[in-house]
């Protein structure tokens, strides 16, 4: 028999809709239990919680169980926890996760490898290329992206405003100490009421330092230590002097000065988007500046991703759950929430993002120059050896120099069983 054309769009027309009619009777009696453990604080668990009641108007019958971790002692204990739920058989089928434990997790194969699933999902072009190149291992994509931070100078406006200094949005490092050094106010006794900055107390946040000077902790493959280059210990020295020859900045202790910087006693911050969460909620005006620069404009980015347990019950249920958890809807919702830079562009975009701080879109902006946080497969140890130096630098408890050299000693060895391991 001879179709015609009439026919033939109608046999087209039958089948597509057969096809989305299966697809939908799919969902809904499909019956299941999904584990999903994520990170965050109350605005990324509301908008996980909203992505999750879309997921269930699609899939009703299926129960969704998320666990929060708000990661207050970093990524390297998440790592171990991780591991400890792989080790227990008690894992979960979706983990939110990010780039600092991204090769820690690939190199144990724990993951489903994603590319199919990517290129099936044409609406994720929508994420960064980088983002997505980033999260893969040995050339296969296993993580999904969602919010990225990069670290910015958070300013109080206020405090700006008071000691009549104009918040830039480049600068050098020269410029950045005078600023620092007015922005502190001390009393006859030499007594301080108000830092001009926090030396930073955690990995990510001292990172740019190096970064704008053109070098880094690591090696660029992260296969090594690079704590013995000149550039390592002269942007260590400028640190140490912001402490103990310009009084600018107290000696980093092991709590943060988040609460000191929305309470008016630190003008400066390095931080992510994450801070605006509490700058809104405590109506602190303030805004951010690029990282100021000495031989480059770069700073660190982290970000997080999603992936999918290789062994979990129904890779096909759970790959559903991912695309309602790095949806638009979603990602827009976390970006007004404060907790990262939307990875998809379009989240990045609305009014509503670019409304507070008022220079929000220099996140965005300032994407081109990021470099991604060293995060070698034992990134448990190096976190570790490094801050345990970089504090006791930063302390008087040991000179710039010995610190970088015993540093050097000890990440070599870390290095030196990564690759007895890892064959």
């Amino acid at each position: 028999m001879k179709l015609t054309r009439r026919d033939l769009l109608k046999s087209t027309s039958a089948v597509a809709a057969t096809a989305l009619v299966g697809s939908k009777a799919f969902a809904a009696d499909k019956e299941g239990t999904l584990k999903v453990l994520s990170f965050g604080g109350d605005a990324q668990t509301t908008a996980i919680n909203h992505a999750i009641e879309r997921f269930n108007k699609k899939f009703p019958k299926v129960k969704v169980e998320l666990a929060m971790d708000p990661i207050a002692t970093g990524w390297g204990d998440y790592v171990t926890k991780v591991l400890g739920q792989f080790t227990s058989g008690d894992t979960a089928d979706v983990y939110g996760t990010a780039i600092e434990t991204f090769q820690a997790f690939a190199s144990r194969d724990l993951w489903m490898p994603l590319d199919d699933y990517v290129k099936a999902n044409a609406d994720f072009s929508d994420f960064a290329p980088s983002l997505l190149e980033q999260g893969s291992y040995k050339g296969k994509k296993l993580y999904i992206p969602i919010g990225w931070n990069n670290i910015m100078i958070n300013c109080n406006l206020d405090l700006f405003a008071k000691a009549g200094v104009t918040k830039p949005a480049d600068w050098t490092w020269d410029q950045f100490r005078e600023a620092a050094k007015k922005l502190t106010v001390k009393d006859a006794s030499g007594n301080v009421s108000q830092y001009g900055y926090e030396v930073p107390n955690q990995n990510f946040f001292v990172q740019p330092w190096f970064f704008s000077n053109g070098t880094s902790t690591l090696s660029a493959d992260w296969s090594g230590s690079n704590m013995l280059d000149p550039k390592v210990a002269e942007s260590l020295q400028f640190l140490h002097d912001l402490i103990h020859v310009d009084g600018v900045s107290p000696v980093p202790g092991s709590d943060t000065m988040d609460n000191q910087f929305v309470g008016g006693q630190v003008a400066m911050i390095s931080r992510g988007h994450w801070i605006v969460e509490n700058c809104k909620k405590a109506n602190l005006k303030m805004d951010i500046a690029n990282v100021p620069s000495k031989a480059t404009p770069n700073t660190v980015i982290g970000f997080g991703a999603y992936a999918i347990n290789k062994n979990t019950k129904d890779a096909e249920l759970a790959q559903a759950l991912v695309t309602e958890l790095t949806s638009v809807e979603t990602q827009k919702e976390e970006g007004v929430g404060g907790g990262g830079v939307p990875g998809r562009a379009s989240a990045a975009a609305t009014p509503e993002f670019l409304a507070f701080p008022p220079s929000a879109a220099l996140y965005y902006a300032s994407l081109p120059h990021t470099q991604p946080v060293p995060s070698p497969a034992n990134f448990q140890e190096v976190e570790k050896i490094f801050m345990r130096y970089y504090t006791a630098m930063m302390s008087d408890a040991v000179s710039i120099a010995d610190g970088c050299k015993q540093a050097h000693d000890e990440l070599t060895a870390s290095f030196d069983r990564l690759k007895k391991q890892q064959g």
